[in-house]
């Protein structure tokens, strides 16, 4: 148990200690903890059962997150525990479940912890507990092919693309405003300009789903087009998330891009014994049309096996991952920009200096750095979640409190 890094800075002191701030910030992330015990007690949600449950969920976040710190993965892998005990048992325990595995983690000597670096971002996993609770509740993980709730989801899933399309529209004409600049007053209105964008792109976004869900999907009750448009759904989505896998890893900018054996400061790295592994990196356009032609491939797969059964429920699955990784990124980008320049210790950093090489400033990158690893994080994250209560026995999914109503049936 490594405490050390809790030592409070003295006047003028700035390494091997924290400001007085953070350790304010950590008091209140406490308080929080305790809230939502209440609350989660309260609500009946902290059963017996659940408390044995949660500790094994934390060690499952840790464990696998410190792999995925270790490995320097571009991707976290550290909520598939959190997620499991918000569908298992509720919102409140997920974000308890979430925020102390962060708290516990960060004081082990293991790789992710022993420092702040996992702590202050613990309010983030309280978030995702939170929506992974919310996301159950509606059914995200029991929906069948013939459930007219699906039509919410689709609905959902076009909003996101059409507040994406917006967005790319905005930054290929009028443009993103530069949040780089040094004078305070330029700063203060490329700032409100970018909000008032995002916040634009979003109102988009909330207008095209609201138009889907009163036209293409408004099911009403058993309808053959629900299963149809699912397994579209499904193959299309698959299809984009092995589009991203490629060029996460495989892209001129992706992870192995940046895996070149040497630190920054020079030296050797002694992470996979100072391999070189850039000539992985495939250059575009090569790069792009392996990664649209494997992504074919990916979509066709996804759509034969999705017209199997009651395989093409996974898409609910997948949409309530992708928004659960959206709204970390936004949360977290703040955390990681304001509070250690956008490096964290993670394999995330290389993304962060790629993006910062682009031209992007700190949050920028750290932002889009969210928005590629976030996403895609959560989505596997709730597909192995998807998998592990699909195996469960109903014997044990009733043991907790929302296990006999949210896990798949």
């Amino acid at each position: 148990m490594d405490l050390s890094w809790l030592t409070m800075c003295a006047e003028g002191q700035t390494e091997g200690c924290i400001p007085s701030i953070q350790i304010a910030y950590l008091a209140a992330i406490l308080i929080g903890v305790i809230l939502f015990f209440v609350i989660g007690r309260r609500s009946r949600d902290l059963t017996t059962a659940v408390l044995t449950l949660m500790p094994v969920a934390i060690a499952i976040n840790i464990a696998v997150g410190a792999i995925a710190v270790a490995l320097r993965l571009p991707i976290y892998l550290d909520s598939i525990g959190t997620v499991l005990v918000g569908a298992l048992a509720g919102p409140w325990a997920g974000a308890l479940t979430g925020i102390l595995s962060n708290l516990i983690w960060s004081i082990l000597p293991i790789p992710g912890g022993g420092g702040p670096t996992t702590a202050f971002f613990a309010p983030v996993a309280g978030v995702i507990g939170l929506m992974a609770g919310l996301w159950a509740s509606r059914g995200v993980f029991q929906l069948r092919a013939d459930d007219v709730r699906v039509g919410g989801f689709l609905s959902l899933a076009v909003g996101i693309v059409g507040a994406a399309v917006a967005f790319l529209v905005v930054h290929a004409t009028v443009g993103i405003p530069d949040l780089a600049v040094t004078d305070p007053d330029a700063l203060l209105a490329n700032q409100t300009t970018f909000v008032l964008i995002a916040l634009g792109c979003v109102a988009v976004g909330v207008v095209v789903a609201g138009i889907a869900r009163r036209t293409v999907f408004a099911f009403t009750g058993p309808d053959a087009r629900i299963r149809s448009y699912l397994i579209g759904a499904t193959a299309i989505s698959a299809a984009l998330l092995g589009f991203a896998l490629v060029r996460l890893l495989f892209g001129p900018t992706g992870y192995f891009s940046g895996v070149d054996g040497v630190l920054a400061d020079g030296t050797r790295d002694t992470f996979l014994f100072g391999a070189n592994l850039t000539g992985l990196a495939v250059p575009d356009p090569a790069a792009l049309i392996v990664a649209v032609v494997l992504a074919g491939v990916v979509g066709a797969v996804a759509l034969t096996w999705a017209q199997r059964g009651e395989n093409a429920r996974l898409f609910p699955v997948w949409v309530g991952g992708l928004t659960t990784g959206l709204i970390a990124a936004m949360i977290a980008a703040p955390i990681a920009a304001g509070v250690f320049g956008g490096v964290t210790g993670g394999g995330t950093d290389a993304l962060v200096a790629l993006f910062r090489t682009i031209g992007l400033n700190v949050f920028q990158s750290a932002f889009a750095q969210g928005l590629t690893s976030d996403p895609l994080d959560k989505t596997i994250s709730y597909t192995v979640v998807f998998a592990i209560l699909g195996a469960l026995p109903i014997t044990v999914r009733t043991m907790y409190s929302r296990g006999e109503t949210t896990v798949a049936g």
